[in-house]
């Protein structure tokens, strides 16, 4: 679940394909995977050769952003199922819950749905105020949490964040989260085919000075490309990759003292589709796209 690399070599040939992989994985292979749904040659070798295939760099990486139909379609499930984890898993919290609990609750949640959970956040109210990445700890949630997720299943990832609070939220983070969900918009409506990261990046950047917060996308990465990895590629400005014309992103603009905003989107030219949406918690109308607002328990 954690290592960098797959555990699969993809051999592709003039008149044939392959994938090479340990044998002592070969039943669960060919009973599980279904590699030869594609049209793939099973390949095992003795996991002690020291002979066995060596990962070359990617000639895929442009190939594998653009999706199909067919993906498109696993996306859209993926994306209802950990909507669905995370809205169980908010109605369970509680104030004098630890960090590690709410984790562990959206992780047994995502897992029972058939995800991996590589990336999981909390945040109580102290910490949620300082760290835009915050890794769980022992300290309660107190008055309002961040719960962040990134979960992987059949190869694809979807991310997205949500924020609670224990009755009404503090004004100053309603006033920091609306802002949020404004630059969250700006950069989806600017998110089109044909369309350069920089481009998406610079709008987004306009935004942020447009609600006041003219240096806020230095605080943490502002998201991007997604796919077969958490983010495929990152917006940073100047970025020349252009947006497929059907892809999935997921835009993770925040703002110092607890506000952020996060979903999974898939783009075409017929626009953007939110899949992790979750209009029963609550949302904010923003000039595009409603956006998730605090959830108040």
């Amino acid at each position: 679940m954690s290592t960098p690399a797959s555990p699969y070599t993809v051999e592709i040939g003039a008149d044939r394909v392959r994938v090479h992989y340990q044998d002592i994985e070969d039943p669960r292979v060919r009973s599980e995977e279904r590699f030869d749904e594609l049209g793939y040659e099973y390949a095992p070798y003795a996991w002690f050769d020291g002979n066995a295939p060596k990962q070359t760099p990617s000639v895929l990486d442009a190939l594998r952003v653009e999706l199909g139909e067919e993906e498109r379609d696993r996306y859209r499930r993926a994306g209802t199922d950990l909507a669905d984890a995370m809205r169980e898993t908010l109605a369970q919290l509680r104030p004098h819950w630890s960090e590690y609990d709410a984790a562990a609750e959206l992780v047994g949640r995502a897992h029972r749905r058939g995800f991996t959970t590589p990336v999981v956040l909390a945040a109580g109210h102290e910490r949620q105020r300082v760290h835009r990445h915050p890794l769980p700890t022992a300290a309660e949630l107190g008055r309002h949490a961040l719960l962040a997720i990134t979960a992987e299943r059949d190869g694809l990832y979807v991310s997205m964040t949500r924020l609670v609070s224990f009755g009404p939220p503090p004004d100053e983070l309603a006033r920091l989260v609306r802002a949020c969900a404004e630059v969250d918009a700006a950069y989806l409506a600017a998110s089109r085919p044909g369309r350069t990261l920089g481009e998406v990046f610079a709008v987004g950047a306009d935004a942020y000075a447009a609600q006041g917060f003219p240096e806020e996308w230095r605080g943490h990465h502002q998201g991007g490309l997604t796919g077969y990895k958490g983010r495929e590629v990152f917006a940073v400005p100047g970025a020349g990759t252009r947006i497929p014309d059907s892809a999935a992103l997921a835009w993770n603009p925040s703002i110092t003292g607890g506000a952020k905003s996060e979903d999974t989107v898939l783009v075409s030219a017929e626009g953007v589709e939110v899949v992790t949406r979750t209009p029963g918690l609550g949302e904010i109308e923003t000039a595009f796209l409603p956006r998730p607002g605090v959830v108040e328990l």
